[in-house]
């Protein structure tokens, strides 16, 4: 009887285990996904000395998969942020100076900026352009937000750049900011979803392009 008690045991110890080996079998859980390609990694646009940060705060590679405007190298060493803005996506690579100076994340600000380009996705069209931030060098406030070299050609694309800016709050490594002037490259990209054609809303850009 002992001998029987014992082997119903084992057999139970056995079905059960398989039982949901297979259940989870069934419902995919043991299935391993294919990871997604992550693209050829980059040099670092600054130098590799530096480190790249993303709109997220944590540290990443520049890669091909990357937009355009990521992957270039920087010549300009007042260049610290790059921005790449969709109606579907905000990114930020901070590529140099992260052990003076960060851009707080902001996730919900984000998202508002690139929902305000929905309602000019009627023409597949880039833009970009250049702000200058110069801050106070004893409290890292905001004393001066301009465009630099390079002004967007759409006057609507402008505003929306400065305004993000504004929003914008930087923690700095020292009580007392070690950078006090930086540039950040903006890169704004419309994607026609309207079914309209170029024609068809031209003399509604019209007066927003800079001649």
């Amino acid at each position: 009887m002992i001998r029987a008690s014992f082997l119903r045991s084992s057999m139970i110890g056995l079905v059960v285990p398989l039982f949901f080996f297979l259940a989870s079998c069934a419902s995919g859980g043991s299935v391993h996904k294919p990871e997604q390609p992550k693209g050829e990694i980059l040099p670092n646009p600054a130098g590799e000395s530096e480190v790249v940060i993303n709109e997220e705060g944590d540290e990443v590679k520049i890669t091909t998969l990357d937009p355009q405007s990521f992957q270039a190298v920087s010549k300009d060493s007042a260049e610290y942020f790059r921005v790449y803005i969709t109606s579907d996506t905000y990114q930020v690579r901070q590529i140099r100076g992260s052990k003076f100076i960060k851009r707080k994340v902001d996730k919900g600000g984000d998202a508002l900026i690139s929902e305000e380009l929905v309602k000019y996705n009627k023409i597949n069209f880039t833009d970009d352009g250049i702000i200058l931030v110069i801050l106070n060098g004893n409290t890292g406030a905001v004393e001066t937000i301009r465009f630099n070299t390079r002004v967007p050609r759409i006057n609507d694309l402008a505003k929306i750049i400065q305004n993000d800016v504004t929003r914008w709050s930087m923690e700095h490594s020292e009580e007392k900011p070690v950078v006090t002037k930086y540039q950040i490259h903006y890169s704004i990209k419309l994607e026609n979803k309207s079914g309209t054609t170029r024609d068809g809303v031209k003399e509604q850009l019209k007066k927003e392009v800079r001649k």
